[in-house]
C-alpha cells in the first residue's frame, strides 16, 4: 500500500503532471476570476448579507451555487482543451458526470468553509466572504486536478498516448 502511494505521489511530481498542475491552476485562476465576479454579482442582486438571527442565508448559498456551475462549465472546456490537450469527442458524456461529480464535492467543500465561517463568526461582511471563499478555493485545487487527471481525462489521455507511440517496424 506505502509503495502504492508513493508511486503515485512521484506521477504528481514528473515534469508532465507538473505542467499540467500549473495549467490547472492558471485555469483556476480564470475560473476563480469568473466565480468571484458572479458569486458578488449575486450577492449583490440577492442580497447575501444577514445575520444569523435571520436564519439561513440562502442568497449566500444561491450566490455560490450559480457562480460555481457557470465556472464548472468554463473549466470543463478549457482543462479538456488546454491542460490536458484534448480535442476529439472521446466519451464526453463519462467525463461529464465525472467532471461534474468532483466539482459537486469541491462546491460543498466551498459551501462548508464559506457557510461554518458564517455560522461560527457571523454574519460575515463582503470582504470575509470573499476570503473563505478564497481560502475555499485554495484548499480544493490539488485535490481537484488528481480528480481531472485520473479520473475524468484518464481514458482519453491513455488513448492519446496509445496512438502517439510509433508502430514497431516489421521489416
Amino acid at each position: 500500500m506505502r509503495s502504492r502511494l508513493t508511486n503515485y505521489i512521484r506521477s504528481l511530481l514528473t515534469p508532465a503532471a507538473l505542467n499540467q498542475l500549473l495549467t490547472v491552476g492558471i485555469v483556476g485562476v480564470a475560473n476563480t476570476i469568473v466565480s468571484f465576479t458572479l458569486f458578488n454579482s449575486f450577492l449583490g442582486m440577492l442580497g447575501g448579507t444577514k445575520t444569523v438571527a435571520d436564519g439561513f442565508n440562502w442568497e449566500q448559498f444561491w450566490s455560490i451555487a450559480l457562480s460555481f456551475l457557470v465556472a464548472t462549465f468554463v473549466s470543463y472546456l478549457l482543462n479538456r482543451r488546454w491542460t490536458f490537450q484534448l480535442s476529439d469527442t472521446g466519451d464526453m458524456r463519462r467525463e461529464t458526470i465525472h467532471f461534474i461529480g468532483i466539482n459537486v464535492a469541491a462546491w460543498a467543500v466551498t459551501q462548508g468553509v464559506v457557510g461554518g465561517a458564517d455560522w461560527l463568526w457571523g454574519p460575515l461582511s463582503r470582504m470575509q466572504q470573499n476570503l473563505f471563499y478564497l481560502l475555499a478555493s485554495g484548499l480544493i485545487i490539488l485535490p481537484k486536478f488528481a480528480g481531472y487527471r485520473d479520473i475524468v481525462f484518464r481514458k482519453a489521455i491513455d488513448a492519446q498516448a496509445n496512438e502517439a507511440e510509433p508502430v514497431p517496424s516489421t521489416s
